[in-house]
């Protein structure tokens, strides 16, 4: 049919409607481009997202959606909380990355029985038994991610009750990887801190994640860098940033590739350089400027996307319950009586935190956790104590190995099972098989009286074997004679712990022996004897460290006396008072001790006789040389941090004064012996290493290569 050339414009208005019926929505909803970010993992090479985040805003950037793997996934996740990049500096700045990579409380805030353990040889890692299956597990990950796990639920608290991760103030995904399968695995839902958790579980250092039905590690393994996943959210550009992981082209990005220069300032374990590079992630943005500043908006439409994507509410909710799930065989209230939040508490982390370490510190939990509920229109906190999986007893290693130039040595290799919990209070029962130069057997039952291990109980027996060299009063350094005296028998304690930094106890010991003379004259012949001593001690401990101590106290004051109707061969009265302090500043530390023991009535037998030298106990004479029923000690100790990678080290010096005497009236100054070292130390899982040089008056002087046993021993073991 043949048209008027008329009717064509009056057709115009028509079509004008359709196209606009058609192509509105779009031009309303689609005024611009989705911006997703795809951030990559590589440890502390993530800092540099951090950067990148500060550009994007400089440049009014809106962003759409984040993707994050590991690193990415603890940045990206923290901002699509509503964060604010100064918020997730700060966060950089306040979290301790020492020890957020280490499941144990602080060592001033453990337990007091926890403390007592870091005096023997044994080497804290340790495998697990399970006694009913007979089988003996290896702990799965060097950190189960204790600490990690609640400082990122600390910082995601804002979005607790957020199930879908869509409903964040930006879409996010998590990238992880199924341990079993290898695939990859983008939570979209659920709990965001586990999610995140789960995304930087790299496999053996950290525990995996058991999130529904699959065990999730490090998304790292399987997509480092999540551009395919960002885009199946929807992104029509991504801006990707690779810090660590392998390179990807142009042609897989499609969109805009950051690479911060971070190439070996700063390494994927340096967590302490976080915010250097967060730096450098802003030059590796800037790098791409020209390319970023044409998605930049008007500051009106960043202004309102930033409006609308709204900031974390960070106010602390008040609490209407707290519900504890333990499934250890522990009773609940070991646990409800060391959390201190109670319904119309408002909820502190801070506190919450410490008080979960507390639980953790009862070693039987592979994991504490806490989680923000709502349920029938109130707010609560679940407290989830999970039991180690691997069993609650185990069992441990021991070497301790010193050497000296004058070419005498000790070496014992030790090993120790320790079963618990005995019951619901916790007891601990722990065997300990050691052999070698003073070779022994000895078992124990610990038992907590309450659950606030307010009162304890200690019984023990067992065999042991030590070295004992007599001086007289003018023979010099040699000795007179030289014992080998076995003991055996056992003790019964009872106490008080007060808090974690102390405690008062009252002890019985009965053991009988034989000391038997290696050398020596007639003077000093073989012997039996038996001991029975009552012991009253009060101690102290709040060193944060009792191999390389940078502050806290270490005291012990106790009076031993030995009588005929306690079943002691000799009566006498002991007395004895041991301190050092540790202060720090920077990376340089310094340490004052004393000690001091003596006999104050009857007459101390040589079994008893407090002993002295070796490493930083007048170094320049040979391990627990000198003996004697009455002994003084000062030393000042110098430590320097030499920095940590994989063990933390350290260099040091030492100036000790101090000497041994077998008559009152020989006590003074005229006779005192002097002591000093040089030495390289280094705090590894299977104990302190120190190697040095120690020099005495008289010529003494000695090589040590110490292994095992730390430093910190008095002249009579309390």
């Amino acid at each position: 049919m043949n048209r008027s050339p008329r009717s064509l414009p009056s057709a115009l208005p028509v079509l004008a409607l359709i196209v606009l019926i058609l192509f509105l929505p779009t031009a309303i909803a689609g005024e611009r481009p989705k911006i997703g970010l795809a951030l990559g993992g590589g440890g502390a090479r993530g800092g540099a997202h951090l950067g990148v985040l500060k550009r994007l805003e400089e440049l009014r950037i809106p962003v759409d959606y984040i993707v994050g793997t590991s690193m990415g996934a603890v940045v990206g996740g923290l901002y699509a909380t509503g964060m604010s990049t100064g918020q997730i500096e700060q966060a950089m700045k306040d979290i301790d990355w020492t020890a957020i990579f280490d499941d144990k409380p602080p060592r001033e805030e453990r337990r007091y029985r926890r403390k007592q353990d870091d005096r023997t040889f044994l080497i804290d890692r340790r495998p697990g038994v399970i006694e009913k299956e007979r089988r003996v597990e290896l702990v799965p990950a060097l950190i189960q991610g204790q600490t990690l796990e609640l400082a990122l639920r600390r910082y995601t608290l804002a979005a607790s009750e957020v199930q879908d991760f869509d409903r964040l103030a930006i879409p996010f995904r998590a990238v992880a990887t199924d341990v079993v399968t290898g695939e990859v695995v983008v939570l979209g839902e659920g709990d965001l801190a586990a999610a995140i958790r789960a995304s930087m579980a790299v496999p053996a250092v950290f525990a995996p994640v058991e999130i529904g039905d699959r065990l999730l590690v490090d998304g790292g393994l399987a997509m480092n860098l999540p551009v395919s996943a960002v885009r199946a959210m929807g992104a029509d550009i991504v801006i990707a940033v690779d810090v660590g992981g392998p390179r990807r082209t142009r042609e897989e990005i499609g969109n805009i590739l950051i690479v911060p220069p971070l190439e070996r300032e700063v390494l994927s374990s340096q967590f302490d350089r976080l915010l250097e590079a967060a730096a450098i992630g802003e030059q590796g943005a800037d790098a791409k400027r020209a390319e970023l500043a044409r998605l930049g908006v008007s500051p009106a439409q960043y202004a309102a996307h930033q409006a609308a994507r709204g900031e974390a509410d960070f106010a602390l909710p008040v609490i209407d319950f707290v519900e504890i799930e333990n499934d250890s065989r522990l009773d609940d209230a070991l646990i409800t009586g060391r959390i201190s939040l109670r319904p119309g508490d408002r909820l502190d982390p801070d506190v919450l935190d410490r008080d979960i370490a507390t639980v953790v510190d009862q070693d039987n939990f592979e994991s504490v956790r806490y989680r923000v509920i709502e349920r029938d229109g109130k707010t609560g906190v679940v407290i989830t104590a999970r039991q180690k999986s691997w069993g609650t007893s185990s069992l441990q290693g021991g070497l301790e190995l010193s050497s000296s130039g004058g070419g005498d040595s000790m070496f014992n290799i030790g090993a120790a099972y320790t079963m618990a919990p005995v019951n619901r209070l916790n007891a601990e029962w722990r065997t300990i098989l050691r052999l070698g130069e003073e070779p022994g057997l000895t078992t124990g039952l610990y038992q907590p009286l309450d659950a606030a291990e307010r009162w304890y109980l200690d019984v023990g027996v067992g065999v042991t074997s030590n070295n004992l060299r007599i001086l007289g009063s003018d023979s010099g350094d040699t000795p007179v004679a030289e014992y080998q005296v076995v003991r055996w028998g056992g003790l019964l304690e009872g106490g008080r712990n007060l808090g974690n930094w102390g405690r008062l106890g009252l002890r019985y010991s009965r053991y009988a022996g034989d000391a038997d003379v290696q050398v020596g004259g007639p003077d000093f012949p073989s012997y039996t004897f038996d001991v029975g001593e009552l012991q009253l001690g009060l101690s102290v401990d709040t060193l944060d460290s009792l191999n390389f101590p940078r502050s806290g106290w270490f005291g012990s004051a106790y009076g031993v006396i030995a009588r005929d109707w306690l079943g002691s061969s000799n009566d006498y009265e002991l007395a004895g008072l041991s301190l050092l302090r540790a202060g720090t500043w920077g990376r340089d530390s310094l340490l004052g001790g004393l000690s001091l023991g003596g006999n104050i009535g009857g007459s101390t037998p040589p079994e008893s006789f407090f002993r002295m030298g070796g490493f930083l106990n007048l170094s320049g004479f040979n391990q627990r040389d000198l003996s004697g029923p009455y002994a003084a000690l000062a030393r000042t100790i110098y430590l320097r941090d030499l920095g940590t990678s994989l063990v933390r080290t350290y260099a040091g010096g030492s100036f000790e004064i101090g000497n041994v005497w077998q008559e009152r009236d020989d006590i003074g100054f005229d006779d005192l012996r002097y002591g000093g070292s040089l030495f390289l130390g280094a705090d590894t899982i299977l104990g302190p290493v120190y190697v040095g040089y120690g020099i005495g008056d008289g010529g003494n002087d000695a090589f040590y290569l110490f292994l095992g046993r730390p430093w910190l021993a008095g002249l009579r073991e309390w």
